[in-house]
């Protein structure tokens, strides 16, 4: 009897899920194998990520806790950004959850039809839907937990999600994207309910299992060699209004104060607006303003700042 390379490899996943669960975590159920299996299948890149153990201590930045099965209600997971923490739940997630590999825990669905998981890398946070059959939803929601006065909003170019609070851009979910066992691309797409990110996937007619995820890339942080640090359009007219009437020492003042709300590098990044570049930086504030865009720092390791006028990513407000 032949057995076809795609099979072998699902059996093989398979075994190593049994194999391995006593190192990684408590045992890996039937479901959580199936979960495991069709990432295999639909995703291998991922699940060969996964294989690493996620960073816990970032040299001079932020400690992240310890990539795990989530233990809160919504089956949240946690990601520091700029000393923020930020969070993906699961739709409907109906167990505990096992971690079948160092970077990945997958979890069991109230319906057979679906099953989820969490990836974790020192670059992303991603939360996984596998769709199994046709009877499953095409619709999934994910609620986002952030700091106070956060704010999410579709990217109208991409249909990347931004992450903004204080109107200030903290990061963003990819865009979307969904996979059927054939590889083909199936159609997708992202919109939001206050802080509840919804992924449509419109799987009819696919060859299952189906991947799509909403995955949480990490910004600004303190191992990354580029930051950009983003004023939201509403911010910045406000700042450029306050120049039209107190000048540039009222604009700096008020820059001051949007800076001392924020954490980490992002917090020192905007510093340097006020405290280096000065004049100039707030007649980038006037050039953002009169263009309808954002106000943007840009820092590149090891110390070269630029302001920018910019378009991608500026959150309408």
């Amino acid at each position: 009897m032949r057995i076809s390379a795609r099979a072998f490899a699902v059996t093989l996943v398979t075994a190593l899920a049994f194999s391995g669960a006593g190192v990684y975590g408590s045992p890996v159920s039937a479901q959580d194998d199936r979960t495991l299996a069709a990432l295999q299948q639909v995703v291998p890149d991922i699940v060969q990520e996964a294989q690493t153990v996620p960073p816990v201590e970032i040299p001079e930045g932020n400690t992240q806790r310890v990539f795990a099965a989530a233990t809160d209600p919504g089956r949240s997971l946690v990601a520091v950004v700029s000393d923020s923490e930020i969070g993906i739940g699961l739709p409907e997630a109906a167990d505990a959850g096992n971690q079948a590999l160092p970077g990945l825990v997958t979890y069991a669905a109230a319906q057979p039809s679906v099953s989820y998981a969490h990836q974790r890398t020192d670059r992303i946070a991603r939360s996984l839907t596998i769709i199994h059959d046709a009877s499953a939803p095409t619709e999934y929601r994910f609620p986002i937990s952030a700091p106070p006065n956060s704010e999410l909003q579709v990217e109208e170019d991409d249909g990347t999600v931004l992450i903004y609070t204080d109107d200030v851009y903290l990061a963003e979910i990819d865009l979307p994207w969904a996979k059927d066992a054939n590889g083909n691309t199936v159609p997708t797409s992202y919109r939001v309910e206050g802080m509840t990110l919804v992924q449509t996937v419109n799987h009819a007619g696919a060859a299952y299992p189906v991947v799509a995820d909403p995955a949480l890339k990490l910004q600004c942080e303190w191992w990354k060699a580029m930051c950009r640090l983003i004023f939201s359009r509403k911010l910045t007219k406000q700042i450029y209004g306050v120049w039209l009437v107190g000048g540039v020492a009222g604009a700096i003042e008020a820059l001051k104060s949007v800076c001392d709300k924020l954490k980490g590098k992002a917090k020192v990044i905007c510093k340097t607006a006020y405290t280096v570049a000065g004049a100039s930086a707030i007649y980038k504030f006037r050039d953002a303003a009169r263009q309808g865009q954002c106000f943007a720092v840009r820092f590149q390791a090891p110390g070269i700042v630029w302001y920018e006028v910019r378009k991608k990513s500026c959150m309408n407000n």
